[in-house]
């Protein structure tokens, strides 16, 4: 099989891929243990502590710090997307027996079949995971349904 698709790197293809691939990601619920034990200690500096009180602060400013990024971490990511060199260019996607090849004006990327471990179907694309970890988002809009269905085979 042999596939090749073009697509712009628009902020709508972006707001797709964050909210298709974020149910497989490791971050998509806040760290409440890690900002609850940021400020018992604070809470402990300040009160058993006599000269400590600048310390509590920061780890009470910390622990502000990881519930803002937790809260804000789809916008963010969202601006350093589009805030990259290749946002907006068209990308060239081609699949084949090989694997998934990705080309633009910046960057040139191959996903061997052989790396990916699952795939997984979601409402509006495919998530590749690799064998390392990694997650690739692949929308539908990009491919027809029997290059997914194709996709979805290499990994039954």
């Amino acid at each position: 099989m042999h596939f090749e698709s073009e697509f712009t790197l628009d902020r709508q293809h972006l707001e797709e891929c964050y909210d298709q691939s974020l149910p497989f990601s490791k971050n998509r619920t806040p760290r409440i243990k890690f900002m609850t034990l940021l400020v018992a200690i604070a809470v402990l500096i300040l009160l058993f502590g006599e000269q400590q009180d600048i310390l509590a602060y920061f780890l009470i400013a910390l622990a502000l710090l990881e519930l803002m990024s937790f809260h804000y971490r789809r916008a963010w990511w969202l601006s350093r997307q589009v805030w990259s060199r290749n946002s907006g260019n068209t990308i060239k996607l081609i699949i084949d027996d090989m694997g998934i090849t990705t080309q633009s004006l910046y960057n040139n990327s191959q996903l061997l079949w052989s790396n990916v471990a699952e795939v997984a179907e979601t409402e509006k694309g495919l998530i590749l995971v690799l064998k390392n970890g990694g997650h690739h988002y692949l929308s539908k809009q990009n491919v027809t349904t029997d290059v997914s269905d194709f996709i979805k085979q290499q990994k039954l």
